[in-house]
């Protein structure tokens, strides 16, 4: 809401490059001082840095649910695929909730049979029919391929034609981030990867910050692996918090997009509460060094030696 009434006036205020510069530099202050759960993408855009992850919860009224708790208890980012297939669900409970479309923000991605050329832009129109929406906010890649480069290149073009409004990777390393990036020239707005205290990947928040895109975490609460950890227990009673907010809120203060995902109206209320609290410099330290650089994926296909998606096993 802050960032929408800065837009408003600032849309007005800025009539020069002068001004326009010194308007974006308010944005991001209002963004960094805490004064909004939106972060200001590369592109200047505004994503919200809290959302509701669909992976897992079923089509029908298992996500209907979800979303609807969510949305209640003030989600505004929603991460869906077409591969989680519950893609009409979520529409319908975005349609019922009366909210204007530029209220929330829907993520997309493309899968891996859906990369290259022509299949992204076609994949996007399925899923946006799906969801009863004429464009996504982010769309990204899923998991890297050899595809990719012509995949992120089709990606720019939906851009163009608005399908969607940014783009994205998902699960790319460092390095084949970059040679994305210098195959085509073009940088991501938004780097999705999996980060909680098991797998910290201390190397990617400086990283993404030196290029200029938003991290964002999914799985951030290690689907369930630290509900018995000590050090988060100790953190969270001293700080009469829940084990999930503890969490959360780690990953917030790192300056990282999360995406918990839940069915439960309670917990999904829960992990919205975040924003009233801190962690102190030892807590975050503490959970820190939780770090053993352990994945809690199982990733259904096989890589080959460059960490790529084999096409015989997408």
């Amino acid at each position: 809401m802050v960032l929408k009434i800065f837009n408003i006036i600032n849309g007005l205020w800025c009539q020069n490059k002068i001004t326009a510069k010194l308007g974006l530099g308010l944005k991001r202050w209002i963004v960094e001082t805490g004064w909004s759960g939106e972060t200001v993408l590369n592109n200047n855009l505004s994503m919200p840095r809290l959302g509701l992850g669909l992976w897992g919860p079923r089509e029908g009224a298992e996500t209907e649910l979800a979303v609807s708790a969510a949305l209640e208890a003030g989600y505004r980012l929603f991460d869906s695929a077409s591969v989680y297939h519950n893609e009409k669900s979520l529409g319908l409970a975005l349609m019922a909730s009366g909210l204007k479309r530029e209220d929330y923000f829907v993520v997309g991605k493309i899968w891996n049979d859906e990369q290259g050329w022509l299949g992204p832009q076609e994949a996007m129109k399925r899923s946006l029919d799906n969801l009863g929406l004429g464009y996504f906010d982010l769309t990204l890649i899923h998991w890297p391929t050899r595809q990719s480069g012509l995949t992120w290149r089709a990606l720019a073009q939906a851009r163009f034609l608005g399908l969607t409004r940014s783009i994205g990777v998902a699960n790319f390393s460092p390095t084949q981030l970059l040679a994305l990036v210098e195959e085509t020239g073009l940088s991501p707005q938004v780097w999705q990867m999996e980060i909680h205290p098991l797998r910290v990947r201390a190397d990617l928040p400086p990283l993404a910050a030196a290029w200029g895109i938003q991290l964002m975490a999914y799985s951030p609460l290690a689907r369930g692996r630290l509900k018995k950890n000590q050090v988060i227990g100790r953190i969270a009673q001293k700080l009469d918090r829940s084990f999930s907010q503890v969490i959360l809120r780690w990953a917030w203060q790192r300056g990282l997009g999360v995406i918990p995902k839940s069915v439960k109206p309670d917990r999904i209320k829960e992990n919205a509460q975040i924003f009233d609290f801190s962690l102190s410099n030892e807590d975050m330290t503490a959970i820190t060094r939780l770090d053993q650089a352990r994945s809690v994926l199982k990733p259904p296909f096989v890589f080959d030696e460059a960490g790529y998606v084999l096409a015989s096993a997408q």
